[in-house]
C-alpha cells in the first residue's frame, strides 16, 4: 500500500498515473525485502518510505520536462531517483553505481520491473564516452564535486538536477557563479531541502 501523498501526485502529475502506481508498489516490495540482507536504505527511513524516499525522488520530474533527453543518475544507490525515473518514462536513462551487489540489485529491478536503463557499475569518474543532457544525485556528493566527477560526461548544455539537504547554501557558496546559473526551488517533502537546478552560462 502506497502513502495518500504520492498517490495524489501520481494521479495529478501523469496520464498513466495507476500504471505508475503499481510499478512502484512493485519496486516498494523488492526495494524492502532486499534491504533486508543489503543496505540499500536507512532502517530509520522505512516507515516513512513513500514519502521520504518517494515521493521526494518523483518531484524532479517537473524539472525535466522532455523524455527524449539522455539523463545520467550519480551514484544512484537503490536507484533513488534513478529506478523512479525509469518507472515513469524515462528511457535514455543511466544509473551510475560502482558498489557491485548494488549494480546487481538495480538489474534485477529492470528485469523484474520490465524497465529500461543501463547500470553502469564503477565509478563515474572512469566514465568518459558518453555526452549527457541531464545529470541527477540524491544524497551523493557535494555540488561543488558533483562538477568535478561529471567533467567528462557534460557539455555546456548539460543540466543538474540535485537534490539536496540543509547544506545547501554552504555549497552553492563555493560555486563560481560567473561559469554558472542556478535555481533552489523548494522540496514537497522538507523545509529544510532544495531542488537545485544548475547549468552552464
Amino acid at each position: 500500500m502506497l502513502n495518500d501523498k504520492l498517490i495524489k501526485f501520481c494521479d495529478n502529475n501523469f496520464d498513466d498515473g495507476k500504471l505508475i502506481l503499481t510499478k512502484l508498489s512493485e519496486y516498494k516490495k523488492i526495494l524492502l525485502k532486499e534491504n533486508e540482507t543489503m543496505n540499500l536504505i536507512g532502517k530509520s527511513t522505512i516507515i516513512d518510505l513513500d514519502e521520504r524516499h518517494f515521493l521526494d525522488c518523483i518531484q524532479i520530474v517537473k524539472y525535466l520536462p522532455n523524455y527524449e533527453k539522455s539523463l545520467m543518475d550519480i551514484g544512484t544507490g537503490a536507484g533513488l531517483p534513478g529506478i523512479i525515473l525509469s518507472i515513469i518514462g524515462f528511457k535514455n536513462l543511466h544509473l551510475v553505481e560502482k558498489s557491485t551487489k548494488k549494480s546487481l540489485f538495480l538489474e534485477r529491478c529492470k528485469s523484474r520491473l520490465g524497465l529500461t536503463y543501463q547500470v553502469h557499475n564503477k565509478s563515474i569518474t572512469d566514465i568518459s564516452n558518453l555526452n549527457v543532457d541531464f545529470i541527477t544525485a540524491r544524497a551523493f556528493a557535494s555540488i561543488e564535486k558533483i562538477i568535478l566527477m561529471t567533467k567528462n560526461i557534460i557539455n555546456n548544455q548539460t543540466k543538474f538536477i540535485l537534490l539536496k539537504g540543509k547544506s545547501y547554501l554552504t555549497e552553492i557558496k563555493k560555486i563560481n557563479p560567473q561559469k554558472y546559473f542556478w535555481e533552489m526551488h523548494p522540496s514537497i517533502t522538507s523545509n529544510e531541502s532544495k531542488i537545485i537546478i544548475m547549468g552552464f552560462k
